[in-house]
């Protein structure tokens, strides 16, 4: 019998590998039908799965199309999140993460539609907490605030300068995005 112990962020190798593939399958999908059972319909699952490459598409696209420094920085922040305390902002990185392995420089030409956005941070506050809707809410601006520091080379991302177009680009998506308790102020840039 094989009692070899693999990491947890590793892969399991050997003839064996194939059942925790399917275990982590199974594990997946009883997280997304946990989310549905919260209320979720069909639609606010596929925007809260794009949320963030919306948020990343949109700053990016704020002064011409994307550069490859502004890949790289949606791929940090997204690879940071899947070890987020949030199931909600671990799930959603990773579907993410998935999508922009498949995204090409000639696939973000122009800016998306923010709209879908508007209403999730609310919907996810009234389904699932004020703790979830603050890591997700915390999540799409961490994605956008790194792709408009990218978007200006060195100056911005170790000085954290951002140019005019991107600071618009930000101050749009927070007021999209809306404040995590109503009430209050959004806050962001």
């Amino acid at each position: 019998m094989d009692h070899r112990v693999w990491s947890v962020r590793g892969e399991p190798r050997g003839e064996w590998a194939f059942l925790a593939r399917q275990e982590g399958g199974e594990k997946a999908r009883t997280v997304e039908r946990a989310f549905h059972r919260c209320g979720f319909s069909e639609e606010e699952w596929e925007a809260l799965r794009d949320a963030p490459l919306r948020a990343f598409a949109w700053v990016a696209t704020a002064d011409g199309p994307v550069v490859p420094g502004q890949l790289v920085a949606c791929r940090r922040v997204l690879e940071a999140g899947l070890d987020s305390r949030s199931p909600l902002v671990g799930r959603i990185c990773g579907e993410s993460l998935r999508q922009l392995g498949g995204w090409g420089p000639e696939w973000l030409w122009e800016a998306p539609d923010l709209e879908p956005l508007r209403p999730l941070v609310a919907r996810v506050a009234q389904r699932l907490g004020l703790g979830e809707a603050a890591r997700f809410h915390e999540c799409l601006l961490e994605v956008g605030t790194r792709v408009a520091r990218a978007s200006n080379g060195l100056a911005g991302r170790v000085l954290g300068r951002l140019r005019g177009e991107e600071r618009l680009a930000l101050e749009s998506l927070v007021e999209t995005l809306g404040p995590v308790e109503p009430g209050r102020p959004a806050s962001g840039v």
